[in-house]
């Protein structure tokens, strides 16, 4: 066998794991897609949809005394306080996302901007972890930092951005 022969039949076996891979990374972005969008809207019940049964956010927020301080939620915690008929709809789009996927288990590193009434109100990095069951993709934890500082303009263009999509 010449080596081209042997590069062709290596080049052809990866192909279809090079695929299957690409379209997991673009199913778990689209996961991810509908979990904000539903965030934006509000919808409970979409936001609730998009996480596994065992989800969790573990959130790093500033400590007033200083340090970080971790706020871990269940997916339900975190609906509940993220969809309060009180508090203002949140807008997160997401840029500069970086996806791993190994068998059943994605991981999406990505910087966020939270907005408000359009107002960038703060800004960080998320990290996502997914797990597929059944075939499907849902997210199994959250993690996110957070600062008030040096988040910029409203970001013109991400690939998810919840508010620039139509209802």
């Amino acid at each position: 066998m010449t080596i081209r022969a042997l590069a062709c039949g290596v080049l052809l076996a990866l192909a279809p794991a090079t695929s299957a891979a690409q379209s997991d990374s673009a199913t778990v972005v689209a996961t991810l897609d509908r979990f904000l969008r539903a965030l934006y809207v509000r919808d409970t019940a979409a936001m609730k949809a998009e996480f596994d049964a065992d989800a969790r956010m573990t959130l790093l927020r500033p400590d007033p005394n200083g340090g970080v301080r971790v706020v871990a939620l269940t997916a339900d915690g975190f609906v509940k306080a993220a969809t309060n008929p009180n508090g203002p709809a949140l807008d997160e789009p997401l840029r500069n996302l970086r996806v791993f996927v190994d068998g059943d288990l994605a991981s999406v590193w990505g910087e966020y901007q939270v907005r408000v009434a359009g107002a960038v109100s703060h800004c960080g990095y998320d990290a996502f972890h997914l797990v597929r069951r059944g075939g499907v993709w849902r997210i199994l934890n959250v993690s996110d930092t957070f600062r008030r500082e040096g988040c910029g303009a409203p970001w013109t263009s991400s690939p998810i951005d919840p508010s620039r999509r139509p209802q």
